[in-house]
């Protein structure tokens, strides 16, 4: 089969992002400088935390795999730093290829060609789910990838790798939901948009980013699909995706994402879903599908399963959408009831963070033990007992909700614009860092202290 090579078409533009709104603020005014100011960048003051605009990052445009037959390119975690996973949608009924190749290597002269499994897509008619994974990355390194099947082959795309080390950082966000409500699916997808940008401004060393379910608001749309995935920041950059309840309802989410080590424990209603796990450095990531109460029993067999594989993790972090620990009052009654499985694994086998989303505001817990009680700690907490859970707000500002008081809260409020989570690692540190992701002011931070052994 002949390949066809493209030459890499990225493009960094110093270019200031625009609004999501026609109407003229005082935001607008701060992402259009005056000319006087554009002439001398070099004079300009980086803004001070808390002082940013939108257009603070800088726009990273690459051409869109909307530009070739392709459909729904998805960059998704493998089970270590050296492994990333791909998945597409290929309108050829051949299965597909990737050609993988280093940076300088810009016109495909010597990749390795990995060869994809494919299958007919249960969601988009005439379409061929294509997936496969790639392995043997090295720390620090630019790669330049294509997908395809020989002949119609996607734009060329950039990943870099992190330094694969024992301090590492990674990046959060809660809901995007995009789709919610419908009539602002191009508000929304603007603000992932621009808060996307901010992360690859801030954190370039991210190792990957975790999407705390819901990433569209109706399972089967595929425009807010393609909201969502058609980000350029994304075609380089691993996502690990957690199933939210708009999520569910059939098998677009397992169709569109192909995840690492798998299990056939948590499943809900669509075939291919269910807890996953991943490593990076001293950490094991723990990922549940939380969807149906059903199977609410079986995530204590996945993570015992989990820490098994990996005995030397210094850190056990748990990704969910629902959360045990909430303050939005209609979600109360579910969150009471997932929380005693959650008290009985958080406990038993050591977890230190749990991550989720679902309720478009903000709360950061006490340490709860395994009997429900709970402790407080300063900041820096220095071997504390207990688990520490964290729910994220909007990634998008598709909604934000209003939270009651919970005695197991340390923080609680909701949030008016969308937000990031950054999260350093080290053997002995685990710091939590939570900005607005218009302004850069830092709203939340916390770090875990564990005693060398």
């Amino acid at each position: 089969m002949k390949k066809r090579l493209m030459i890499i078409s990225v493009m960094l533009a110093a270019a200031l992002l625009t609004g999501c709104s026609k109407k003229t603020d005082s935001t607008e005014e701060e992402n259009n400088p005056v000319q006087e100011e554009a002439k001398e960048p070099e004079e300009a003051e980086p803004p001070a935390p808390g002082e940013e605009n939108w257009g603070t990052a800088p726009e990273y445009s690459v051409p869109m795999i909307t530009t070739s037959p392709i459909r729904y390119l998805s960059v998704n975690v493998g089970s270590t730093e050296e492994e990333v996973s791909l998945t597409w949608f290929s309108p050829s009924e051949n299965a597909g290829q990737v050609y993988w190749t280093r940076a300088e290597d810009t016109e495909f002269q010597d990749p390795m060609v990995y060869s994809a499994s494919a299958q007919p897509s249960e969601s988009v008619s005439g379409y061929y789910v294509n997936r496969v994974l790639v392995t043997g990355l090295e720390p620090e390194t630019e790669y330049l990838y294509q997908v395809g099947d020989g002949e119609e082959m996607s734009p060329a795309y950039s990943y870099r790798t992190a330094d694969f080390s024992d301090s590492f950082r990674f990046t959060a966000v809660g809901d995007a939901q995009i789709g919610k409500p419908v009539e602002e699916v191009d508000r929304q997808k603007n603000n992932w948009h621009r808060l996307l940008n901010k992360v690859r401004y801030h954190f370039p060393d991210s190792g990957f980013l975790v999407s705390l379910g819901d990433q569209v608001n109706d399972f089967d749309d595929g425009e807010q699909y393609n909201a969502f995935l058609n980000q350029g920041v994304l075609y380089g950059l691993a996502l690990a995706p957690v199933k939210g309840n708009h999520d569910v309802g059939g098998p677009q989410y397992s169709e569109h994402f192909t995840l690492p080590n798998q299990s056939a424990l948590g499943t809900c209603d669509d075939d291919g879903d269910g807890d996953y796990w991943f490593t990076r450095g001293p950490a094991l990531f723990m990922v549940l599908d939380t969807m149906d109460a059903a199977k609410w029993g079986e995530h204590e067999q996945f993570i015992a399963s989990a820490v098994e594989a990996n005995p030397d993790a210094s850190w056990r972090i748990v990704f969910s959408h629902f959360s045990p620990y909430n303050g939005y009052e209609k979600y109360l009654d579910n969150a009471r009831n997932i929380r005693p499985f959650f008290l009985s694994f958080a406990g038993k086998y050591d977890i230190d963070l749990v991550m989720c989303g679902h309720d478009h505001a903000y709360m950061r817990t006490y340490f709860i033990q395994e009997d429900g009680s709970f402790q407080e700690y300063e900041s820096p907490a220095q071997d504390p007992e207990g688990t520490m859970y964290l729910t994220l707000s909007s990634s998008s500002g598709s909604l934000y909700r209003h939270l009651t008081d919970q005695e197991e809260a340390a923080v609680s409020k909701k949030r008016k614009s969308p937000e990031v989570t950054d999260v350093q690692v080290t053997p002995d540190s685990l710091k939590v860092s939570t900005y607005n992701a218009e302004t850069w002011e830092l709203t939340d931070e916390y770090e875990i202290r564990k005693q060398k052994t």
